[in-house]
């Protein structure tokens, strides 16, 4: 009975994420590199390619990637994960949401504490929103949850410790095997928890899945390594411009047409206090010590782990330098875990207080505000995107360009949506199939440095992919521009 009990909020998380896929089945960016890379280890009989990949891109490169969601989503036939590629993300956070159910059941042995922590981890805005396309974010923290709550079962408790810190291995070696930022997270708390608690098992256990991941991965995990490094080196570069329009540089919000770029700046400007938008249970974590709430050792190392990762995204939004490593706010997606149950926990210790009024009229509001983030920004921010999304002038502009004779190299702008027009045309795009390419764009991206027509003679281009909605064509001053097509928003202009 308990089993069936855990589903109930998973499968109500799980539509709560899907529903704006059945009015906009296309968003999403990264999703087409994805595709890509799939098709290619497919291609490739399931294997990482070695050798140099050309095909769509002006900038050779090699295949970077972790394997895990890659080789996971390479076991779907290329029509199905185009098909069905909305739902997946949002699966593996349903596993995510049934581990908070039965961690909650193991810290406190209580059905409600455990079913409300469900429902509390669902109604989390940054949960939802971040799990809109098919990104490896929901595995990624799901292993990185599960592998750092293991290590804390190890050394904050005394039964079956070898068991624990296996598992804990285990998932942290599968976590720096998917996710690049779920395993720069994991390095940043295991070092904190190292300090605080003058405890080396914390790093032990990092550095000894490091070795495994490279062992395992049989020498790739250092390419993986190599180009997350040169990705932080070229943000520290260009840290002044994380959040300016690449055309038109640092405008105000108001002339901004990219929305996800001011919602950044927007964050920035009152960290402490915006940052709470994204995750209010964060709240838990910050005032579980000042409340007589019964304190096991466990409790308080969840209480840390939530702290640390707020601090942290507070400092990466407030000082720019910090930039390099992290969109500041991504940092509490790594706190949805213990704040759900801390949060429910919190919130019964005071139902069964004087101040049981209060507690439901407060959880009552967070649950309601929530819930209308969510449904505000799902429909603003995904439901009605022109910028992330494959529209119909999109799938109209890239068929006019399959029919351009040979092989057409193309420049876009957006930069974004280089690789949707990578993989659904047969030209060759500026831009590269691994991050090691950010190297040689520092011309154009993350601004626009140099005038279009030295670009196109650097490059050797041919046509210029622009969406107006995102900059207009005469802003570009192109000479003796000839536009070739145009559709909606979409202009397609032979240089």
């Amino acid at each position: 009975m308990q089993l069936l009990l855990s589903f109930i909020f998973p499968i109500i998380s799980y539509f709560l994420q899907i529903y704006p896929r059945f009015f906009n089945k296309s968003f999403g960016v990264d999703v087409w590199t994805r595709l890509i890379e799939t098709d290619i280890i497919r291609k490739n009989h399931y294997r990482i390619p070695k050798g140099v990949i050309k095909k769509g891109f002006i900038f050779e490169g090699y295949f970077d990637y972790p394997p895990v969601f890659i080789l996971l989503l390479s076991l779907f036939s290329k029509k199905n994960l185009e098909k069905y590629q909305g739902f997946i993300a949002p699966f593996f956070d349903a596993l995510l949401n049934i581990s908070v159910y039965f961690i909650a059941m193991q810290l406190t042995n209580n059905i409600y504490v455990a079913l409300l922590a469900q429902l509390i981890y669902t109604l989390t805005p940054v949960v939802a929103i971040e799990n809109s396309s098919l990104v490896p974010r929901s595995i990624g923290y799901l292993l990185f949850s599960l592998s750092f709550y293991f290590i804390l079962l190890y050394t904050g408790t005394n039964q079956e410790q070898l068991l624990f810190i296996i598992l804990g291995l285990i998932f942290s070696v599968l976590t720096l095997l998917t996710h690049r930022f779920a395993t720069q997270s994991l390095l940043f708390i295991s070092i904190f928890f190292a300090i605080l608690e003058r405890s080396p098992i914390y790093l032990y256990v990092f550095a000894v899945s490091m070795i495994l991941a490279i062992l395992l991965s049989r020498g790739y995990y250092l390419r993986v390594l190599k180009v997350h490094i040169t990705n932080i080196i070229f943000w520290s570069k260009n840290s002044s411009n994380r959040f300016a329009h690449q055309v038109y540089g640092h405008v105000p919000s108001s002339k901004n047409p990219d929305l996800v770029g001011i919602i950044y700046k927007l964050l920035a400007k009152l960290a402490p206090l915006t940052l709470l938008i994204s995750n209010i249970w964060i709240l838990s974590s910050l005032f579980f010590f000042a409340t007589n709430a019964p304190k096991t050792l466990m409790f308080e190392k969840l209480a840390l782990w939530g702290i640390f990762f707020y601090v942290l995204a507070v400092l990466v939004l407030m000082i720019k330098y910090l930039i390099p490593i992290g969109e500041g706010y991504r940092y509490l997606e790594m706190t949805q875990l213990p704040t759900a149950i801390l949060s429910s926990y919190l919130f019964f210790h005071f139902y069964n207080s004087p101040f049981r009024i209060f507690a439901i009229i407060v959880l009552t509001l967070f649950l309601s505000g929530n819930l209308l983030v969510i449904l505000v920004i799902q429909y603003k921010a995904v439901i009605k995107d022109k910028n992330r999304s494959f529209t119909k002038d999109m799938r109209d502009a890239c068929q006019f360009i399959k029919k351009l004779p040979g092989t057409p190299r193309i420049m876009c702008l957006p930069h974004q949506v280089t690789t949707m027009v990578v993989y659904n045309t047969n030209a060759d795009v500026l831009v590269g199939i691994d991050t090691e390419s950010v190297k040689h764009m520092g011309d154009f991206y993350p601004i626009l440095k140099k005038p279009i027509s030295k670009l196109a003679k650097k490059y050797n281009l041919d046509y210029l992919f622009l969406r107006e909605s995102f900059a207009k064509l005469k802003d570009l001053k192109i000479k003796n521009a000839k536009v070739v097509y145009s559709s909606g928003d979409i202009v397609v202009v032979k240089l």
